[in-house]
């Protein structure tokens, strides 16, 4: 991807990815370059196409240009340590996983090889099962969205074991 200028969002972004911000547009708009770490819980990192699913949280706290600052992922396994829930069930509340979008069985991480162009910004509140009307997951996480990721651009990495802060 280009670094001089990023693609506008509002181009881009079909429904669902409107969807998934609050207020249906991401906050900031922030060049990701080569080495930067993300992770997310899924079954897998690639979708059907092969491509690379676009939808990540930080590994690493971030500062964002309009001040805010992205949690780390040792932060969000502190918050669920101290909810006393597993750090994959605060994620599908806070990240607004929808049951079908995802099945979150494993923590993954990735880093990118390429730089890509970032879309951040609090994730909406979400059904937790499409099935089941008026039940939401409240959402509220700060969320990366990367289209066009493909597997040249990253690197999948193991993650070592985080020690939440206290």
């Amino acid at each position: 991807m280009e670094r001089t200028r990023p693609p506008s969002f509002v181009e881009i972004a079909d429904q669902d990815a409107r969807q998934a911000f609050i207020g249906g547009n991401p906050e900031v708009v922030s060049w990701l370059p080569p080495g930067t770490k993300l992770c997310k819980w899924t079954d897998s990192i690639f979708r059907d196409d092969g491509s690379v699913t676009p939808w990540w949280l930080f590994v690493e706290s971030r500062q964002l240009a309009n001040g805010a600052t992205c949690p780390s992922l040792s932060d969000r396994q502190a918050w669920a340590g101290r909810l006393g829930v597993h750090e994959r069930v605060y994620t599908r509340v806070r990240a607004g996983v929808t049951r079908q979008w995802n099945s979150m069985e494993r923590l993954v991480a990735i880093e990118l090889i390429l730089g890509a162009w970032g879309y951040i910004g609090k994730s909406s509140g979400q059904l937790e099962d499409k099935t089941v009307a008026n039940v939401y997951l409240i959402g509220g996480e700060y969320q990366v969205w990367i289209p066009g990721l493909t597997r040249d651009g990253v690197r999948e990495m193991h993650l070592v074991p985080q020690k939440p802060k206290r």
